[in-house]
């Protein structure tokens, strides 16, 4: 069979697609309005048992099905029980047929669950015939799957490959029906998957041309756009940079989001993005998430388990290296950062107490408050609307920003907390930590109760699960103690070992690994602040080491280096710190401007009591990445080993001042420069060196490592009389735009906010 016609992913766009329209691009930039496509792979189709042998994994986490069991053998003894219950002939054909017609073009896991659930009800306790319940059953339960099946777009296949069978020879000779799209959906990597995604992207790049030979100048642009958004529509897709086109008429927007939906990887992550949230859907539907399986089913937490595996097998296989020649490991970078769930729950705590503390101050007090969405959304309830915890999770931070909307009319400042946890059957709700002063309370409660009993506030049940508010009572301790529980149950069950989670009655730890997976199928926000400041400003300033800074930043800097989250908001509310960023134009391969944190800037004084805007540089490396050589897998092998070992003889120790230290990586000599033992893994612009060593306030010169020299080389200081000028304590300026100097043993460098300014006027 001819292998099939793949989109023109390794060709650019023809040049007269709009050919004489095109602006010509500014001096220095290239055409955004070009294609860089990749080839699809090739991967290997498996089985439903060698999926199921080859990605699923050991213990509770697996799912366990029978030998052989299938969709086929299911069905088969639901029509055999149908034999022994149905009074009649014509009964049992009735019968059968239905069951037939509601469980045939389901996917395995789904028939066979329901197949089993419908066999029980067939039959009472007393063993009598139940045919009327188990048929309710079966009717209610695969009109759900059915309804929910039509929310997502992958029933439209069947004429999908219909309409572009003119573009590939493989769905030539297919029949496809309404539930065709269920094979498309089976397996996360697959090559239909990745098929359709081909010829989406050539089906848009279709009506762009169409659309764009029909018009002139920037009108072809925006028609094109239109054309292109329309088939994202089709699969419900939201269109790149839509508000940008339509409503401001960026004509660089609308090339862009071009090159986006003409593109198969662009298409093939939006369609992996559909499928995963489908297929967890469905499982809600047929009873797979619940009492068995809290906040999502099995098959979606083996398959985050795997991407969990995939993905550190990669960071453990890849090095990174920096300009100066400094090389560590990928997971060691990764792991000292938030990628860490211990040292996220650790930053997750410091800022709930920071928090709290500056409520104190300002006199406020604080409110813990839960809120639960209607019983509509709950798949539990009789009123279920077949909707999924995305949707609900979009109800609820609707009615929270129609609170916090009207407190902001009411000039009612609030600061505080919300963690979004499941329910067993995967729906969300919140629990919030709010901090307000005490004249407003009655208010904002108030506001609390009109929007959460807005829809369906009259229902059965409603005034007891709908809505919990209580006063933070200092005499039973800390409000930050009552949402600490919620932020250690949903990242790995940080100090809570031994102990149960009531909501999914597994282990608390386990439990945490379900809500991060539920977190990351669904894509929800488990965690977020309001009315604080930037916590992004405090990771940078945590990456300075200590050293002399001005004055406006280095308040902020020892607040954030001590964990000091009250001393941090005090700082920037006298002196104000924002992040500051490199952007580079057409940075990627659609075209789009990307931007990188460069540093921080501030205002900051000088010696002659004239304050400007400066910046601190505190990502000044670039870092690239490539794969271990064999030296290097067979060393960190070793390591890894190490700390294993060093791991388990520390869970025994109780004492953390007697537990070992974790061994680091070891940076190879072989290059010829000086090893950093410590392995830093911090890439600012301060400090990002060796010591230099000598004293350059007396008369003995300071001297460089070879390493120092190569990072200065790296940034343009080569020049031997510069050199020199620095070795004696002296400050020199780079084209650059860059200050050099060599302070507390230490090369510093900062980089001025206005290039254009001169060193003299500076200074």
């Amino acid at each position: 069979m001819p292998s099939p016609t793949l989109s023109p992913q390794s060709e650019a766009l023809p040049s007269a697609l709009f050919s004489g329209f095109v602006k010509v691009p500014p001096k220095g930039r290239k055409c955004v309005f070009v294609a860089d496509y990749q080839h699809t792979q090739k991967i290997q189709l498996l089985s439903a048992e060698q999926y199921q042998e080859r990605y699923f994994l050991d213990g509770y986490k697996s799912t366990e099905l029978p030998k052989g069991a299938n969709a086929r053998q299911a069905l088969k003894e639901v029509n055999e029980l149908l034999d022994d219950v149905s009074p009649n002939h014509a009964v049992l054909n009735s019968n059968r047929s239905f069951a037939i017609a509601r469980l045939s073009h389901l996917p395995n896991k789904i028939s066979i669950k329901i197949s089993e659930e419908y066999q029980r009800r067939l039959t009472r306790k007393d063993g009598s015939s139940n045919i009327r319940s188990a048929n309710i059953y079966l009717r209610k339960t695969t009109d759900f799957i059915n309804k929910v099946w039509l929310k997502y777009p992958f029933h439209n296949i069947g004429s999908f490959d219909k309409l572009t069978s003119k573009h590939i020879n493989e769905s030539n000779d297919k029949r496809t029906t309404h539930y065709g799209g269920f094979e498309l959906i089976k397996y996360r990597k697959s090559k239909r998957l990745k098929d359709v995604a081909n010829r989406l992207a050539l089906t848009v790049l279709d009506e762009v041309k169409d659309a764009a030979s029909q018009n002139h100048g920037d009108i072809a642009f925006l028609k094109a756009y239109d054309a292109a958004a329309a088939v994202c529509r089709q699969w419900q897709v939201s269109p790149p940079y839509y508000s940008a086109v339509k409503r401001d008429y960026l004509i660089e927007a609308a090339e862009c989001a071009i090159l986006r939906m003409t593109s198969p990887k662009w298409w093939l992550n939006q369609l992996r993005t559909l499928r995963d949230q489908c297929c967890e859907h469905l499982n809600i539907a047929a009873g797979l998430v619940g009492e068995n399986s809290p906040f999502l089913s099995r098959d979606s937490f083996n398959e985050w388990c795997e991407q969990q595996k995939s993905g550190r097998e990669w960071l453990e296989s890849t090095m990174i290296e920096s300009e100066s020649g400094v090389i560590i490991p990928l997971i060691d970078a990764a792991m000292a950062g938030n990628a860490n769930p211990s040292n996220r729950f650790v930053e997750l705590i410091v800022r709930a107490r920071g928090l709290e503390e500056v409520a104190e101050e300002q006199g406020q007090i604080g409110l813990m408050v839960t809120l639960t969405a209607p019983s509509k959304y709950h798949f539990n309830s009789n009123k279920w609307n077949c909707e999924s915890p995305r949707f609900t999770q979009a109800y609820l931070s609707g009615q929270w920003r129609k609170i916090r909307s009207a407190l902001s009319y009411r000039k009612i400042k609030i600061q505080g907390l919300r963690v979004s946890e499941p329910h067993k059957d995967g729906t969300p709700h919140w629990h919030m930590l709010i901090f307000v002063h005490p004249d407003k309370v009655d208010v904002l409660k108030a506001l609390l109760e009109k929007y959460a009993f807005e829809i369906d506030g009259d229902e059965e049940g409603a005034e007891e699960h709908r809505l919990d508010i209580k006063d933070a009572d200092k005499t039973k301790g800390s409000a930050v103690g009552y949402i600490i529980k919620y932020l250690s149950k949903n990242i790995k069950g940080e100090h809570m070992q031994g102990e149960l989670d009531f909501e999914s009655g597994l282990a608390a730890n386990d439990a945490a690994d379900n809500a991060a997976a539920w977190a990351s199928r669904h894509r929800l926000r488990q965690f977020q602040f309001f009315g604080s400041s930037s916590v992004q400003v405090w990771r940078e300033l945590r990456r300075l080491k200590e050293c002399p800074q001005p004055v406006g930043i280095e308040q902020a800097r020892a607040a954030a280096d001590c964990s000091n989250w009250k001393a941090f908001e005090q700082a920037l509310a006298v002196n104000p710190i924002k992040l500051e960023y490199e952007e580079t134009e057409c940075g990627n391969e659609f075209g789009e401007m990307t931007k990188r944190v460069l540093g921080l800037c501030a205002m900051a004084t000088k010696a002659d009591g004239e304050t400007k805007l400066r910046s601190l540089i505190t990502r000044g490396e670039k870092w690239t990445i490539r794969a271990m050589n064999d030296d290097e897998k067979v060393n960190y092998k070793k390591l890894k080993a190490e700390r294993a070992l060093i791991f388990s003889e520390n869970d025994a120790i109780e004492n953390k001042e007697d537990k070992k230290p974790i061994p680091k990586w070891k940076q190879s000599l072989g290059s010829g420069l000086k090893s950093r033992d410590s392995g830093d893994t911090r890439t600012c612009g301060n400090n990002c060196t060796d010591a230099v060593l000598g004293d350059h306030f007396g008369c003995n010169k300071a001297e460089f490592s070879e390493e120092v020299l190569r990072y200065l080389a790296s940034h343009g200081v080569v020049d031997k009389y510069t050199l020199d000028q620095l070795r004696s304590g002296l400050r020199i300026f780079t084209d650059a735009g860059r200050i050099w100097w060599v302070s507390n043993g230490q090369l510093q460098f900062e980089r001025l906010f206005d290039e254009e300014v001169s060193e003299f006027d500076y200074f």
